[in-house]
């Protein structure tokens, strides 16, 4: 089958395809259905798998025609999209549907959703302001008040025997002796937590800043998409948990609502940052080598559970998806580093 179909171009990310089967095609197929389903059948005074199409055909005829188009549908529209080198985000949005009660070709439209072309922006116009991770003596006083509130201690005052007893509970004796080595031990570890915090903080900031001046902006199909499959997921979870889902959304205080708005706002924030990462990828030419893949894949191995099956790590396709991992990983590391620097 050539030339089964037609383009048109609907906007910068929507494609319009307008398709073909021939009817000699789309009864071949029904065809093929009819006999399998007639070779099954079995009706008091005929012998299994002898019924007369005529006597099962008008009540299942439809509904074989339905099976047959989806069946055929698939491989055209794959066929299509390959040769006009498309990659959809979405699934297809059927515009017409055939009418299966003519005897003549089908004919039916569907819109594709592709991501529209985006070009880097000029990285150097990100400037991200650093926060500092100085810790203050308010806070130091709100971390002991809160131990002295939380620990069992016989001293109830912040001082010198209370300090004793807390580095005991803490077990912190190789490290700390006295109120102000207690006090510098949390200065040190809150500092460490800011600074892991604002590091974060900043990595979010030059993505997003990264996605503004690149000005992506996704297909709202393709956002609205993959929404739906964090709900699935979501559900598929809260069943395999045996947890009612009506619970757990009144045992967190929020609505469905207000979760199909946060998913739909993570989807966006997902794949415009797969975007990006993408570009970033290939303006850098940053590649993972086969040694690099390797190395990656035997990690995994190594710290896979004993009943995983073995033979996934020889799969090409799972690896080429662990590639694209690692590319990614890398993207966004060397990205951090132009941006933030070290």
């Amino acid at each position: 089958m050539t030339d089964f179909y037609t383009r048109k171009d609907i906007s910068k990310d929507t494609v319009q395809f307008t398709v073909t089967v021939p009817k000699e095609e789309f009864q071949k197929e029904y065809t093929a259905l009819l006999k399998k389903e007639l070779e099954n059948t079995d009706i008091k005074g005929f012998r299994k798998g002898k019924v007369p199409s005529d006597f099962v055909e008008p009540h299942i005829g439809n509904t074989l025609k339905i099976q047959a188009f989806e069946k055929l549908v698939p491989m055209l529209i794959t066929t299509a999209l390959q040769k006009e080198n498309l990659e959809p985000i979405a699934p297809p949005e059927y515009k017409e549907f055939p009418d299966f009660k003519k005897e003549k070709d089908l004919t039916f439209s569907m819109d594709i959703t592709i991501m529209p072309e985006f070009k880097l922006g000029n990285l150097k116009k990100i400037k991200i302001e650093k926060e500092d991770a100085k810790v203050e003596k308010k806070e130091i006083d709100e971390a002991l008040e809160n131990l002295k509130e939380n620990q069992e201690t016989k001293e109830k005052e912040i001082n010198e025997k209370w300090a004793k007893e807390i580095i005991k509970l803490l077990k912190l004796e190789k490290e700390v002796k006295d109120l102000k080595e207690l006090r510098k031990y949390i200065e040190d570890a809150m500092q460490k937590q800011k600074e892991h915090m604002i590091k974060h903080q900043n990595e979010d900031k030059a993505i997003l800043e990264g996605i503004k001046i690149s000005k992506i902006e996704i297909p709202q199909p393709a956002i609205k998409f993959e929404a739906e499959e964090r709900e699935r997921a979501f559900v598929n979870d809260m069943q395999q948990k045996g947890i009612n889902i009506d619970d757990f959304l009144k045992a967190n205080n929020i609505t469905l609502e207000k979760m199909r708005e946060l998913w739909l706002k993570d989807a966006e924030q997902a794949l415009q940052t797969d975007v990006f990462l993408k570009m970033y990828i290939k303006d850098k030419d940053i590649k993972v080598t086969d040694e690099d893949l390797k190395e990656k894949i035997n990690n995994i191995r190594n710290g896979a559970p004993k009943d995983t099956d073995k033979a996934i790590f020889e799969n090409e396709q799972w690896k080429e998806y662990i590639r694209r991992i690692e590319e990614k990983e890398k993207a966004f590391q060397s990205f951090i580093k132009e941006v933030l620097g070290e």
